[in-house]
């Protein structure tokens, strides 16, 4: 399997399942809810997109805009 120009390993992908899994099934006795952190997670990923990533795309942009008018 290929993601990018990285390729990930079968191992390494059946290493990082099985983490997730094991978490996923010891964090309740510890007394913590999967779900909360999959919701906290999954609001991470929505500030991040809302917030930074236009940013960071606005930065890429103006740089390439800045290479073209220089040549």
């Amino acid at each position: 399997m290929q993601i990018g120009r990285w390729k990930i390993a079968r191992k390494d992908l059946i290493i990082g399942l099985a983490f997730i899994v094991v978490l996923y099934f010891t964090l309740p006795q510890f007394g913590v809810n999967p779900y909360f952190i999959l919701l906290a997670l999954m609001a991470i990923v929505e500030w991040l997109t809302k917030f930074v990533l236009p940013w960071i795309v606005l930065y890429w942009a103006i740089r390439l805009i800045k290479s073209w008018e220089s040549k």
